[in-house]
């Protein structure tokens, strides 16, 4: 899976991205904040979990062994869609 296609996926905001990677799980699962107007993030990997507020944040940010989506999205394998 390219990052491309995942973030736009995730874009979609439509359903949570779950996955692995070595052997452990992940997911970003977003949503919508009606009293915030805004889409938030809860990213997850083994434990850790953080929410960001877009999907900059999401692509970029080392919570998959210190790792972003960006750089180890065609190594991920894709559980949920």
């Amino acid at each position: 899976m390219t990052a491309d296609k995942i973030r736009n996926r995730i874009e979609e905001c439509v359903s949570m991205l779950t996955f692995e990677y070595n052997g452990k799980e992940g997911n970003v699962d977003p949503y919508y904040i009606p009293e915030n107007k805004r889409e938030e993030y809860l990213i997850f990997f083994d434990g850790y979990e953080q929410t960001v507020y877009d999907i900059e944040t999401v692509m970029n940010t080392p919570f998959i062994d210190g790792k972003s989506l960006n750089e180890i999205a065609d190594e991920l394998v894709i559980t949920e869609w």
